[in-house]
């Protein structure tokens, strides 16, 4: 193994003198070179490694406030201190994404401490993993890539700015999910017997474009926005240190892939390009729109699962309507006791 990790820095120290990469796209950094972001905060989930802290970095580079959702408060100060150039912009929350309790417990921590949130990135995920459940007896991958964060997003309505972007950070490999017109539960928390750690991440990247398109609906009369953003194919991040079959994949594709800092370049763009402003529900790709697949952007489909969804979190989370209230559209829907597909003519 010390002689595969070998090659593989050797192989990367290769490339970093090479500029043949510049036809994959531009930076993070070189996209927010311009734009000022003084007096805004962004929220980010993982934002200890890979993309999430390049884009922490290039975020706090341009005079942004950086909420560090992390799993490991420590690792993401070392981290933070080793690559950001300006740290004390930066603050951290301790986070498990395998527990709604401890998403609860950091938002209600959040809340108390920060005053508005302008930016929130959901860019947590995990990839590779066998079939187990959660504390909350739901599949992991399901969990942690979407079901807690988008529970995260919920319950710090209060502090979400008036033209706050939401960006869920997705995946081409959506379109290899085709669900019936009604999806249940075990098609989003797989059961054993049809799991695939492919299948889970793929169905995790599906939900956040689903409910990217019912968002932007219920907050059709507002200045709110929210969008889907690709990183890239095969790009070299934590995300395949699982299973050293996906580890070696990886390594394998660098020489023709996006690095970290291109792979970040799209989120950040959606994050901050005033190209943007006006503008919702739109899934991008090399920081270009980008159609997504049939059932992504059905709205019908949208607003079950988003019913669903819901549904879960009612069952495993104490007093969720009063912790959520002040998320306006589960607000209305709470208050009608009414969950179901005739409300998208309703906003």
């Amino acid at each position: 193994m010390s002689n595969f990790i070998w090659k593989e820095f050797m192989l990367r120290k290769i490339l970093s003198k090479t500029d043949y990469k510049r036809i994959l796209g531009p930076t993070a950094e070189a996209l927010v070179r311009e734009v000022n972001l003084a007096d805004k905060t962004c929220l980010i989930t993982g934002a200890s490694g890979s993309i999430g802290l390049e884009i922490t970095r290039c975020l706090s580079l341009r005079n942004c406030n950086v909420i560090m959702a992390c799993r490991n408060v420590y690792k993401a100060k070392v981290l933070a201190k080793r690559n950001c150039e300006i740290t004390e912009r930066l603050t951290f929350y301790q986070i498990n994404l395998t527990s709604l309790t401890s998403v609860k417990n950091c938002a209600e921590e959040i809340l108390t401490k920060e005053k508005k949130i302008d930016i929130v990135i959901l860019n947590a995920a995990t990839f590779g993993l066998p079939w187990a459940i959660t504390e909350d007896r739901l599949e992991t991958i399901f969990q942690v890539n979407f079901l807690s964060q988008y529970y995260l997003l919920l319950c710090l309505g209060k502090i979400l700015a008036s033209d706050v972007r939401v960006i869920f950070t997705s995946s081409e490999s959506h379109r290899n999910i085709n669900w019936p017109s009604s999806p249940s539960f075990e098609s989003v928390s797989l059961p054993k017997e049809k799991y695939t750690s492919i299948k889970a991440y793929n169905i995790s990247k599906l939900c956040g474009l689903l409910l990217m398109h019912y968002l932007s609906n219920q907050w059709a009369n507002s200045k709110k926005s929210v969008f889907c953003a690709h990183p890239g194919s095969f790009i070299k991040t934590g995300l395949c240190c699982n299973w050293w079959a996906y580890e070696a994949l990886y390594t394998f594709m660098i020489p023709f892939c996006k690095s970290i800092k291109q792979g970040a370049s799209t989120i950040v763009y959606c994050a901050t390009s005033p190209e943007l402003k006006g503008e919702t529900a739109v899934y991008l790709n090399n920081c270009k729109r980008c159609d997504e697949s049939d059932i992504a952007k059905d709205l019908r489909m949208s607003f079950k699962v988003h019913d669903l969804i819901i549904n879960i979190l009612r069952e495993r989370t104490e007093n969720f309507d009063e912790f959520i209230k002040d998320f306006s559209h589960v607000k209305s829907n709470v208050k009608n006791n009414n969950y179901c597909t005739s409300c998208i003519y309703q906003y």
